[in-house]
């Protein structure tokens, strides 16, 4: 198990990885990845102990194998939000690049020899520049390899999700929307459209991909968890929400989804039904998303946000998440669910 984060406890924020083997009871301690201002890392498995760490740092975006490797800058380009994906030996990352006045989204394919990363290629999901700004890229690499990537766009004139397919991770099919809201038909005339936020993606049994977002269709609400399903075809289907009626009265924040291949599909965000934040999640039943379950440890007095989760080759669930409480502070919880 891996867990990456950042904190300011020197006075400026930095990248940190924790570590712990499987049949390990505690984490061990931290390594830190970042030299200046370092934002928004991410972390992925390579198996064996081994993992394979990304983060935004002085304006660019960086990479590195650990235990072991050294640092390497994916682009000489300002850049940030950086995420990353990985199939048998195709290893991906995706991020926001700037491109004359906006960011637009680059995929590129990574070469990983023993703990020494390289970038083989490098390519926009669009080859024109940008008329608006894209930014917050998803990524999955489906059971055939071939590789989804999503990202938050505003050439609506409103935030829209949006997605894009490539057979080889370097030529992409125009993008097309993830919400089947058209623009301009936004409640009450109130702008170009109602807003959706942060996709994210998961491989999914044999072939299929799985996207999840923040959705204010219902923009009384707030923020509901949305999500459709690629069951192979490379184009989503049908919008269904996710959370259950219980949620359907607040907002819901910091939605992701997991799956594998054996079929498993779990959703997970938080939101404050029972008066404070707490972490709740959905397991796909087939045809729907079933009921609503709060995570034990991640529900209860005091403030739990931000899930992160990974589904592992056994099918155990294991969960990270901010614990924030007014005498201790912030912490970094985790916890695992074996599966019945």
């Amino acid at each position: 198990m891996g867990v990456e984060w950042e904190d300011n406890r020197g006075g400026s924020p930095q990248c940190y990885l924790a570590m712990k083997p499987a049949a390990a009871a505690a984490f061990q301690p931290e390594i830190r990845l970042s030299q200046a201002d370092c934002f928004e890392p991410v972390v992925l498995a390579l198996g064996e102990g081994r993992f394979v760490a990304a983060w935004e740092e002085a304006g660019t975006v960086h990479a590195r194998v650990l235990p072991g490797g050294t640092t390497l800058q994916l682009t000489k380009a300002e850049a940030a939000q950086v995420t990353l994906a990985m199939r048998g030996d195709a290893l991906y990352a995706a991020w926001a690049e700037q491109a004359g006045r906006f960011r637009r989204i680059v995929v590129a394919r990574l070469a990983l020899k023993a703990d020494t990363l390289g970038v083989k290629t490098a390519n926009p999901v669009e080859a024109r520049a940008p008329s608006d700004e894209q930014g917050w890229p998803a990524l999955a690499v489906a059971g055939d390899g071939s590789v989804s990537v999503a990202w938050e766009d505003r050439r609506s004139r409103h935030t829209v999700p949006m997605v894009s397919h490539s057979r080889d991770g370097q030529r992409f099919a125009p993008p097309a929307r993830l919400t089947d809201i058209k623009s301009g038909s936004a409640p009450g005339g109130l702008g170009a459209g109602t807003g959706a936020m942060r996709p994210v993606l998961t491989a999914w049994g044999k072939q299929g991909v799985v996207a999840v977002w923040l959705d204010k269709r219902d923009f009384l609400s707030g923020y509901d968890v949305y999500a459709a399903f690629d069951t192979g075809t490379r184009h989503f289907g049908r919008n269904m929400r996710v959370q259950d009626s219980f949620g359907d009265n607040m907002a819901q924040w910091h939605a992701l989804v997991v799956g594998d291949a054996a079929g498993r599909l779990v959703a997970l965000w938080d939101d404050a039904r029972d008066g404070t934040s707490d972490v709740w999640l959905a397991e796909w039943a087939g045809e729907a998303f079933g009921d609503n379950v709060a995570v034990p440890g991640a529900a209860g007095p005091g403030a739990q946000s931000d899930p992160l989760a990974t589904l592992d080759a056994a099918g155990s669930l294991h969960v990270v998440w901010l614990d924030r409480d007014e005498q201790t502070g912030t912490r970094i919880r985790y916890a695992r669910a074996r599966r019945q």
